[in-house]
């Protein structure tokens, strides 16, 4: 009997203490709930103040503000021809191994593509010094594509006023 009495004291505890747990969970989703719809209320208007929104005035701002239009951009890009780049590969192995390697460089900002002519010898050793610090399995796979990277990257360094925006590697060849 003991048991019996027991079992329904146990039982009216654990209806009273979900039936309370549901009134603060309903609590918490209501706050959660009205939050949300505030934060993203909130998060618009300064995105709107920010000139941030592709629609209404203020997308035009922005458009102006960010980038220069189009046609400003194409008339700034310069591609410049580098030629080809020959340098031997660090093989570790004692046989040489050789690459040659052409590209295009893109260049935003130049006003004149005679000034970038003249600093063609400065590509040229950039390229020339990355490659003769290569090995031969660098290059292959997804090695072209950190050589890209990587010769973007100084080129971006070594012409710091100017913009290089691509490289365009037209030819790469292991010997």
């Amino acid at each position: 009997m003991s048991d019996e009495t027991a079992a329904p004291a146990a039982g009216e505890e654990g209806n009273g203490a979900p039936a309370e747990g549901r009134k603060g969970l309903s609590r918490k989703k209501l706050i959660l709930l009205s939050a949300v719809p505030l934060l993203l209320v909130g998060g618009g208007i300064g995105a709107w103040q920010a000139h941030l929104l592709p629609f209404g005035g203020s997308g035009k701002a922005a458009a102006h503000n960010g980038q220069p239009a189009s046609s400003e951009a194409a008339s700034q890009r310069l591609l410049l021809s580098v030629p080809s780049a020959t340098a031997n590969l660090d093989n570790g192995a004692g046989r040489t191994m050789y690459v040659k390697m052409t590209a295009s460089v893109e260049v935003e900002g130049a006003q004149n593509l005679t000034a970038l002519q003249a600093r063609i010898p400065e590509i040229q050793d950039i390229f020339q010094t990355y490659l003769h610090e290569s090995r031969p399995q660098d290059l292959h796979g997804s090695g072209f594509y950190r050589l890209r990277e990587a010769l973007l990257r100084r080129l971006r360094v070594a012409f710091a006023p100017l913009t290089i925006s691509n490289i365009y590697i037209t030819e790469l060849l292991t010997q």
